[in-house]
Formats: C-alpha cells, sequence, structure tokens
C-alpha cells in the first residue's frame, strides 16, 4: 500500500485498560485516508490483519453500518478460527465500530468456551503532526487472553502494510 513518506510507526503501541476496556493507540506515518482505507477494504485488510504467522485466507468487508465482515484467521499451527461481525459505524476517516463474534464457515454465530459472546471494536483515526493516529477500544473481554499481544502483533503488520511500496 503506497503512502507519501510513509514508515512503520513513530512508537510502539500504546497498551491500557479503562473500565474493562481494552485501549490501544499508535500513530503511523501515513495519511488518515490510508489508514482509514485499510481498515475498511477486504483486499488491504486481509494482508495485515491478525497476530504474526496468521493469514486470512477468506475475508469479506461491507465497511457500512449494518454491514458485515466474515474473515478465516488462519495460525501457524494449523488451527483456522472463523470470525464474523457487523459494522455499527462508518464516519470516514474519522471512526469505525463494529461488533464482532466467532463464527462458522458460513458466518452463523459459535460459542467458544471462555470467550465472550460479542465485543465491539471502536476505531478512530486522527490527525496527527507525524501522520494518523489509531486508538482501538475493545469491550466484551473477559480477560487478557492474548488479546493484548494479538493486536500489537497486528499493528506492526499494519505498520509493515503502510510502508510497502
Amino acid at each position: 500500500m503506497t503512502a507519501a513518506a510513509s514508515s512503520e510507526s513513530t512508537a510502539t503501541t500504546s497498551v491500557g485498560w479503562d473500565g474493562g476496556e481494552l485501549v490501544m493507540t499508535r500513530v503511523y506515518l501515513a495519511p488518515r485516508a490510508l489508514v482509514f482505507r485499510a481498515w475498511t477494504e477486504a483486499e488491504h485488510f486481509a494482508q495485515w490483519f491478525g497476530p504474526h504467522g496468521t493469514t486470512l485466507p477468506h475475508c469479506t468487508l461491507d465497511a457500512r453500518p449494518g454491514g458485515t465482515l466474515h474473515f478465516l484467521h488462519r495460525h501457524p499451527d494449523g488451527q483456522d478460527v472463523w470470525i464474523g461481525g457487523e459494522f455499527h459505524e462508518v464516519a470516514p476517516p474519522e471512526r469505525l465500530s463494529f461488533g464482532t463474534w466467532f463464527s462458522d464457515a458460513s458466518g452463523g454465530r459459535v460459542e467458544r468456551p471462555g470467550f465472550g459472546l460479542e465485543s465491539t471494536i471502536t476505531v478512530t483515526f486522527a490527525e496527527h503532526t507525524d501522520g494518523t493516529r489509531v486508538t482501538i477500544r475493545q469491550t466484551g473481554l473477559l480477560a487478557d487472553q492474548g488479546e493484548v499481544q494479538g493486536w500489537t502483533e497486528t499493528l506492526d503488520r499494519l505498520a509493515e502494510h503502510l510502508a510497502e511500496p
């Protein structure tokens, strides 16, 4: 993905908890519209979303309120995890909000022991002197079951994707 004067990022991912919400912030040396598109266009999203070593061999996104997302996280150990979801808010290039849940290959909800039934992810994209500040807030987590590491690696992969020519 091409970005004028783009590089990985200006800092590492800041991670914290706020009243039960996981909050992560990172600045990218890329224009806000470009970073927003990386989150809302399936052909880009599938190239970077997920921790190191994972792939998204199936990814559909309909980034509009009421639109759906459905993707397959394939982990390096061969484990496949399907995720479904629905966009609640899409305000280019400032904000996204969507619900996610574990699903099956057809998009139907499935329960996964030890995890909540649904999580809401809200992403804001703010102008920053160095490019774009991305803040992610995730609700619906029962505890950190790898989400902090997973998001940190995912945001590293986004930086790499934005830096590609």
